[in-house]
């Protein structure tokens, strides 16, 4: 059995301009707001706090969101606050606002789930009854009878499907499997079906 992880672009950094958006929707969320009770008071003090730490975040995010620990950490505090945004915008009688945050916090935690699943890089198995692809939700299992061709050369890795399509991904650590070796364990795989 042979592991291949895949080179990813680093979609990191990204996050930050989310966070800045984020951080807008905070701000403009404290203009409608009525404080007209404590309860209004405490709500825009605390989106305002939240809008200010997520603008630091945002701008100086190298230093401090430099792992996907730090990004999920502050996509959970997010989601929460848009969690409590909904419900105080309920109670205020706002119920397309109310849902809109709703919708949005399950969206920070769809992709808090998807930063957690993807922490550790994606994988490509190849053993000898199949080949399994890393895929958006789950995994891709691929018989070899489905392949007409599996190379590595260098660190590029190719699968050729009977179907005329073709996946080339770039690997990491390509060095530590020999390209012979691996290369002669597909082609027997190939001849077997």
């Amino acid at each position: 059995m042979y592991k291949f992880q895949v080179k990813q672009k680093d979609r990191l950094k990204l996050l930050p301009v989310l966070h800045l958006l984020v951080a807008l929707i905070f701000i403009i969320d404290l203009s409608h707001v009525p404080e007209n009770s404590i309860k209004d008071w405490v709500f825009s003090a605390v989106y305002f706090v939240a809008f200010v730490l997520l603008l630091i975040a945002a701008i100086f995010y190298k230093t401090i969101l430099n792992t996907v620990w730090g990004h999920f950490r502050l996509l959970f505090l997010e989601s929460m606050l848009f969690l409590g945004g909904s419900v105080y915008f309920w109670s205020k009688g706002l119920s397309l606002v109310a849902f809109s945050h709703a919708i949005i916090a399950g969206v920070l935690v769809l992709l808090m789930i998807y930063l957690k699943r993807r922490e550790n890089g994606e994988l490509i198995i190849v053993s000898i009854s199949n080949v399994i692809l890393p895929g958006l939700t789950r995994q891709r299992i691929v018989e070899w009878n489905e392949l007409s061709n599996v190379i590595k050369r260098d660190d590029l890795l190719t699968l050729d499907f009977k179907n005329n399509k073709l996946m080339q991904v770039q690997i990491l650590d390509a060095d530590d499997v020999s390209e012979d070796e691996f290369n002669q364990f597909c082609r027997q795989q190939l001849n077997r079906n």
